[in-house]
């Protein structure tokens, strides 16, 4: 059975830090970078210690380089720094010494003499007990395919030395993959796996910034990963991600990314047949968003109250032991909580007026969190009072709670009291959500609702923002039951950047909700108050001349800022509140046969956001003269 492993490279501080946070995310195997070890306070044996100390085996020592074919006095040179990194390799308890293919302009390419240097090499490394892994890098000077490694380590002919497989270089220089399956396991020195986006970019920029984990890009990882096995490798599968991203981050979220990344592989693998993989509980079928909790307090509070009130929603219910508040319309429910201690409380000191938590009805509570502990995600423990159910949560985007709920446990609603029934309403469920997160949480949060909500991916789209970029990528649920948006922004004043500031961080910015006539919805919102976005007329008379549209739908679709697409014979009208102190807004949508997300449309919505928020600007600075 192949066993999980990642490599220092992958995560940021110093050794100590990254073998603790490989550790905890419950690696049992690391690939050393020798950098790591230069800037080690210790000796190769501490660190060793501190390995073990951690229930930690190092499997490999990263890189020999620029190697094979030098002639000369470069040689011998060579050779004699091999042995040091061997010495190295033996005292760190290591048994594998990587060696990449030169890059050196002056090696040679001759096959015979890179023959004679890893045969040679190898025997060097048998009187240390050591094996010699062999890896073509995607940018070598003469070796740059696996095929070709593979040749060559066939003719050394050496049983420790072994070739080694990395799917970013495989998979960049598009080499076959299907061919692994017939390799001799003995051969296979070292299982390597980084993930990349398909860009059009040459293979070293692109490995040295883009590199990510199985599932956050666009490389076959998992057909790579089976015809390993189908190989009857056994050993170490060893994550290496060169990625600044990651090194910025946290150690330890990095490390808990990396594993549930192998964990979902092998799931698929396990799926597929493919003996010695272990399926994790699988994810949980999402029935439909069952409530959004919002933390507030003050004025906050009574206007948020007001906002929902404008919207058509009624308040339903009032906790029986908390100051929170139940407000519901058709199947849509609202809580505003407005405690004085607890989760929400502090939340809300962090992030102000905010969705602290979103609560899901799954097909099975006992399973979405035996998914989570499976995925590394811990459960929340919060404060209960008498009575009170206990729903069960773990951690969100920043800090936030997801809640689980099904048919089979207590119901939440028994919590608050309640002598008024939710009205039918023009609003009738919540059709998607949008997360805006920082550039370097992108893709640990689709990585997250992958792995332990079973969402799916979409590819990810950029979008103009008048201030810079705009890009973002939806997951939804295999029953499109929960939908949600991941935003992230490039340029200090874009719409993502904007609520970044503004909340503190991460958060939902976005709450769509859907009806069956968005007039109607609209016409009764604005006569109780609600403010929308104003639409620029530019905007309808350019809608004119990109579709057919009958004037008097125009012109209503005018009056009432309400945008419009339409993709073959789909149709999709929305429509945006204004923010609400300038962090979360709410849209109102109609579907007819349309399933995507306007995107055309978010241009539009983004202007007119700015356009607003400079104006509103302008007044403030106008009033403190």
């Amino acid at each position: 059975m192949m066993r999980w492993s990642i490599a220092t490279v992958c995560l940021g501080g110093g050794l100590e830090t990254k073998l603790a946070a490989a550790a905890r995310a419950g690696f049992r195997s690391v690939e050393l970078f020798e950098n790591d070890l230069t800037f080690f306070p210790g000796k190769a044996r501490d660190a060793r210690r501190l390995a073990a100390d951690l229930g930690l085996e190092i499997v490999a020592l990263q890189p020999l380089r620029d190697f094979e074919g030098a002639t000369g006095p470069a040689r011998a040179r060579n050779f004699e720094r091999a042995r040091r990194k061997l010495e190295l390799t033996r005292d760190l308890g290591a048994p594998l010494l990587c060696l990449c293919s030169s890059v050196a302009e002056d090696a040679s390419g001759e096959p015979e003499r890179i023959v004679a240097d890893l045969a040679e090499l190898a025997d060097l490394a048998r009187q240390y007990g050591l094996r010699i892994g062999y890896e073509a890098l995607a940018w070598g000077r003469h070796v740059q395919d696996w095929t070709a490694a593979a040749d060559i380590v066939a003719k050394a002919d050496r049983a420790n030395l072994g070739v080694v497989l990395d799917s970013f270089h495989i998979c960049a220089r598009g080499n076959p993959i299907a061919p692994i399956a017939d390799l001799p396991a003995e051969r296979i020195a070292l299982v390597q796996v980084a993930d990349a986006l398909a860009l059009q970019m040459d293979p070293l920029s692109l490995s040295r910034h883009y590199r990510c984990y199985p599932g956050q890009g666009d490389y076959p990882i998992v057909d790579y990963l089976e015809a390993v096995a189908r190989a009857g490798y056994a050993g170490p599968v060893s994550l290496e991600i060169f990625n600044e991203q990651f090194r910025g981050a946290s150690a330890a979220s990095i490390a808990v990314d990396g594993m549930r990344s192998l964990r979902a592989a092998g799931e698929t693998l396990a799926a597929r047949g493919v003996a010695g993989f272990a399926a994790p509980p699988r994810a949980p079928e999402v029935l439909a968003p069952d409530f959004l909790e919002f933390a507030a307090s003050g004025k906050d509070a009574v206007d948020l109250a007001d906002l929902f009130a404008g919207l058509g929603f009624v308040c339903t219910g009032r906790h029986r032991s908390k100051m929170v508040d139940l407000y519901a319309q058709g199947g849509v429910n609202l809580v505003i909580n407005r405690e004085k201690e607890g989760f929400a409380h502090a939340f809300q000191l962090l992030h102000g007026p905010s969705v602290c938590a979103l609560t899901l009805k799954v097909d099975s509570v006992e399973r979405a969190m035996e998914r989570a502990r499976a995925m590394e995600v811990p459960a929340h423990a919060g404060r209960i009072g008498p009575a009170e159910k206990l729903i069960p949560a773990v951690g969100g985007v920043e800090g936030s709670l997801i809640y689980f709920v099904d048919d089979k446990g207590p119901d939440w609603r028994d919590d608050f009291v309640s002598d008024v029934e939710a009205p039918a309403g023009p609003l009738t469920r919540i059709d998607h959500l949008s997360n805006v997160v920082r550039r370097g949480e992108f893709l640990s949060w689709s990585l997250f609702y992958k792995t332990v909500l079973g969402l799916l991916a979409e590819p990810q789209v950029e979008i103009a923002d008048p201030h810079g970029a705009f890009y973002s990528r939806s997951l939804r649920s295999p029953n499109g039951a929960l939908r949600i948006a991941l935003n992230i922004g490039d340029g200090g004043a874009t719409g993502v950047s904007r609520f970044l500031d503004a909340f503190g961080g991460a958060g939902y910015q976005q709450i769509a909700l859907a009806t069956d006539d968005i007039f109607a919805a609209v016409e009764a919102a604005r006569g109780r108050g609600v403010e929308f976005l104003p639409i620029p007329d530019n905007y309808y008379d350019d809608l004119a001349t990109r579709f057919e549209i009958a004037p008097d739908l125009l012109e209503r679709l005018r009056a009432l800022g309400v945008l419009y697409d339409r993709v073959k014979e789909g149709e999709f009208l929305h429509v945006y509140t204004r923010a609400f102190r300038n962090r979360f807004f709410f849209e109102i949508v109609e579907r007819r046969g349309y399933d995507l997300f306007g995107a055309a449309n978010t241009p539009a919505r983004l202007a007119a956001q700015a356009n607003l928020d400079e104006a509103e600007a302008r007044i403030v600075a106008v009033a403190a003269i």
